[in-house]
């Protein structure tokens, strides 16, 4: 779901899109890293209207009548302006269809939601937000290393990071037993990996569990009684 708190650039009433700013601001600081203060409001240019100027010197409903017809028609009322701008809140793009623009209607064409395959950025209390249905926390210095000098980074991954005492590597990934996201409990993490040799050689296979034993368990290298296969304790971080 969208955010529902205002954009902290002065003056700006758009919602947050991104770091406590709309799209707009947030694109801003991107390409220039500063805000640039913007002009005061201007009523749009055509005589009668009063809306405010967005672009060109026009409202939005009578710039995205310039743009489809090449005339702006001051003559002509706009008979529905609220299918001028996009229907959503804090979107300032063009109508394009059913009311929203090209953008949201393709998602809600796509998804059945105007919102549908958009990351989801949820502030939270204490900071963190989450996206994709993941929760992204702050990282504190002290355990930055764990992360590779992340200043933000999943929780999951983090929780499991703690419990190793090092970074997870890219072939490694933390699995949610009971299926639910949010759920960052140790008890609830389980960790996965992907790494696999890429032949079937019977060199390859001893070399890659060699490697698996030498990063995970180390102790069972030289173990001389664990011949018998016995099955590794589950308190080492690698399972729920």
């Amino acid at each position: 779901m969208p955010s529902s708190t205002p954009c902290a650039a002065a003056g700006c009433d758009r919602l947050v899109s991104a770091r406590g700013h709309c799209e707009r601001h947030y694109r801003q600081l991107l390409r220039r890293g500063e805000l640039i203060r913007d002009p005061a409001p201007r009523a749009c240019a055509v005589d009668g209207c009063g809306r405010r100027a967005v672009t060109r010197g026009w409202c939005q409903g009578h710039y995205v009548r310039w743009r489809r017809t090449g005339d702006v028609r001051a003559d002509v009322p706009l008979r529905r302006p609220e299918q001028d701008a996009c229907a959503l809140d804090g979107c300032v793009r063009g109508a394009h269809s059913g009311g929203l623009c090209r953008s949201h209607a393709r998602r809600l064409r796509l998804y059945g939601d105007p919102y549908g395959g958009r990351p989801e950025r949820v502030r939270r209390p204490g900071g963190g937000h989450l996206s994709h249905g993941y929760r992204r926390v702050p990282v504190p210095e002290e355990d930055r290393h764990l992360t590779r000098g992340l200043a933000v980074e999943l929780e999951h991954r983090l929780v499991m990071a703690r419990v190793l005492g090092r970074p997870l590597t890219p072939d490694e990934s933390v699995h949610h037993v009971n299926g639910d996201r949010l759920d960052n409990r140790r008890q609830n993490l389980e960790l996965w990996s992907c790494s696999q040799p890429s032949g079937q050689r019977v060199s390859d296979k001893v070399a890659h569990a060699v490697a698996l034993l030498r990063r995970y368990r180390p102790d069972l290298l030289h173990d001389p009684g664990n011949s018998e296969g016995r099955r590794p304790h589950s308190d080492d971080g690698l399972s729920g």
